[in-house]
């Protein structure tokens, strides 16, 4: 009856002990980091009745042994270290740790671990837990920003830290430089002027004037039709070659019409028209058609000796023609047939916004187009370029290049004479608009060794008829050019850079910031990065506006403003001049045997003869660990559990309590014995 009596002392002790661990774990299931616990129970001893015997051969079999337990003990009470959730704060100090690990804090003299990562800054700029003002431990970033190697500091964030300037050492050029810029003049066209046809002409540029072009073609074959005394004409055509002048095709027809025994010849006539002479019988519906397609046709009938006439065919007036055989793009004749005298033509225009003087100019009948397209020019005081007339019979006139040089109005009138034909034929339409040459520019920012600001201003002028562009560089303030202020580059057909070059032969663009250089700064060299030659990828020239940007290395003193942390624990200052650089880097410590760590007040844990030493590591390292920023890890504790647990280990207490109270009534039994 003792031992019972003590069995059930021990599992009340026992059992209050779970009761204990669990009432910690209700506690702490929402203490940040906390990681809960658990209590395993051993037997405590046993008390052997009866040990066992082996079986006899041929005799008794084996017997067990009789054994009574005496009660139990806490074998362990264990610490569970699964990972808990994420609670984000918006805190950039607050870090949880996903995964193994722990961060190391320091008291100045030992070190201890947590899961907890509530931290800030206190009244030094250190980084710490705000609760006890123990510090965070990580290595710090030397004066460029590496993480210096060695045993783990205080991390100190210094708000006095300052990032030195970083001279600038190359400027980068990119953007579409247009390849349309050049200064241009206008360009102004008249009607088409039309001329009776001779047979020097192009059959392929043969018109009828208002009635529109013959449409003769390369490879059209030209039939001739008709029938001479009743009889039709035979297979009689010819083909249009390439380049087949007028006089060709009629030397053509009348060979393949005595080829086929026809006594009819073709001519040209003064007009332009084709004349048909007739040496035989009586020929009616002559025509000369391509596909069914009249072209030319004689109307009538054409008696023997006799002849009859198409209509006249025209062409495109050139500079040699005489002005009174000039037609407008109609076939109107212009009524310039001064016969044995002259007539007087007023020409006038308008240059630059204001009306040139009137010019006249005297015709006779030897007087030609190009004779008035001299006139015209003087007139409208054209030095550069001729005044023409193109393969279409139109009057071209170009201005010189830019606005102020436009020409506007271009009127040409007969003196002492209303002639409308005249005058409506002489209209000019503008084709190209006057411009002045586009000058493209860009501004870039660069610094010198002391952090100075200055500003650099590049300017690309297009050479004119050329894929060739002349740069100029030159500095907004006080600072003085020293070498490469300026040169000249080439794009070739397919708008990629093809050079670029320095007019001094210097190899970058060097200037002297303001002031006197033996006190200041030094003369900063500038690279300039205009892209891959042949490739696309700097300065292009292509037709059409585009953005032109020109972007500079280096930056001026920065100051710190603001701080971050990233999922490595690198902790990255964030300056004045927006450049960045690492200030420190936060550590974490690893055990072999994490459970053998010795829980310490504030959610910390101690290192301890089980737990192995403190492995230092860092977040990210492909240790599988990462840290993040602006949340904490919340208690694993699972209440659902502990609840569950909580009434098995009452009912426990209670059945022991049970066991107490019955070796005792047992006992006062015994006692009443001797009544």
């Amino acid at each position: 009856m003792f031992k019972s009596l003590y069995s059930g002392v021990s599992g009340l002790g026992a059992n209050l002990t779970n009761l204990d661990v669990i009432g910690n774990n209700i506690a702490n299931s929402n203490t940040v980091g906390f990681k809960s616990g658990r209590v395993t129970f051993n037997e405590m001893l046993t008390q052997t009745i009866k040990s066992a015997s082996r079986p006899v051969s041929g005799g008794l079999g084996g017997t067990n042994a009789a054994q009574i337990g005496l009660g139990t003990m806490v074998g362990s009470i264990d610490t569970n270290f699964n990972q808990g959730n994420f609670q984000t704060t918006g805190k950039k100090t607050d870090i949880a740790i996903q995964g193994p690990g722990f961060f190391v804090l320091s008291d100045g003299t030992s070190r201890v671990y947590t899961r907890a990562g509530v931290f800030g800054l206190d009244s030094e700029n250190q980084l710490v837990n705000p609760t006890t003002g123990l510090r965070v431990q990580g290595l710090m970033a030397d004066t460029a920003g590496n993480i210096v190697n060695g045993p783990l500091s205080d991390i100190f964030i210094d708000p006095a830290l300052v990032v030195p300037a970083q001279p600038s050492t190359a400027v980068q050029l990119m953007g579409n430089l247009d390849s349309n810029s050049d200064a241009k003049g206008t360009v102004r066209e008249s009607t088409s002027f039309l001329v009776a046809a001779e047979g020097g002409d192009l059959l392929t540029s043969l018109t009828r004037g208002a009635t529109g072009t013959y449409g003769l073609n390369t490879d059209d074959v030209v039939k001739i039709n008709g029938n001479a005394g009743g009889t039709a004409f035979g297979a009689a055509s010819v083909t249009v070659t390439d380049g087949m002048t007028y006089q060709e095709l009629v030397a053509a027809l009348n060979a393949s019409l005595a080829a086929n025994s026809q006594s009819v010849t073709l001519s040209i006539a003064a007009d332009g028209s084709l004349t048909a002479n007739n040496a035989g019988a009586d020929v009616t519906g002559l025509s000369l058609s391509v596909d069914n397609s009249t072209v030319f046709s004689f109307a009538g009938t054409i008696a023997n000796g006799g002849t009859a006439s198409s209509a006249a065919a025209l062409a495109a007036a050139d500079e040699t023609d005489l002005l009174s055989d000039l037609r407008n793009f109609s076939g109107v004749s212009l009524g310039l047939a001064p016969g044995a005298g002259t007539i007087d033509l007023t020409l006038g225009g308008d240059v630059g916004g204001t009306p040139t003087a009137d010019r006249l100019f005297t015709m006779d009948a030897t007087s030609t187009l190009g004779d008035l397209l001299q006139e015209i020019q003087y007139t409208l005081g054209v030095n550069s370029n001729p005044v023409v007339v193109n393969e279409d019979g139109q009057i071209v006139v170009t201005g010189e290049v830019g606005t102020t040089s436009a020409i506007g109005d271009i009127s040409i009138e007969q003196v002492g004479a209303v002639n409308t034909a005249l005058t409506n034929a002489f209209k000019f339409t503008e084709t190209q608009q006057a411009s002045d040459k586009k000058t493209f520019t860009m501004a870039t920012t660069t610094y010198d060794s002391l952090g100075g600001e200055h500003t650099v201003n590049f300017e690309f002028e297009k050479v004119p008829g050329q894929n060739e562009w002349i740069w100029n560089a030159a500095m907004e303030g006080g600072e003085s050019i020293v070498g490469g202020g300026s040169g000249r580059m080439r794009f070739n057909e397919s708008g990629a850079i093809s050079s670029f070059s320095f007019s001094d032969g210097s190899a970058g663009l060097e200037f002297r910031p303001q002031g006197t250089n033996e006190e200041g700064a030094a003369n900063v060299m500038l690279n300039l990065d205009y892209g891959d030659i042949g490739a696309l990828n700097g300065l292009t020239q292509f037709e059409g506006t585009g953005t032109l940007k020109s972007v500079a290395d280096g930056y001026g003193t920065g100051t710190l403003v603001d701080f971050n942390i990233d999922q490595s624990g690198l902790i990255t200052g964030v300056f004045s001049n927006d450049t960045s650089q690492a200030i420190a880097q936060i550590a974490l410590a690893t055990f072999s045997n994490r459970d053998g760590l010795t829980r310490e007040a504030n959610n910390t844990y101690r290192r301890s003869g089980n737990s192995g030493e403190a492995m230092e590591i860092f977040a990210g390292a492909g240790n599988g660990i990462s840290l993040v920023t602006g949340a904490l890890e919340t208690s694993n504790v699972d209440l659902a559990r502990e609840f569950t647990n909580l009434v098995v280990a009452q009912r426990a207490f209670q059945a022991n309590s049970r066991v107490v109270t019955t070796a005792d009534q047992v006992m006062q039994e015994l006692v009443n014995l001797v009544r």
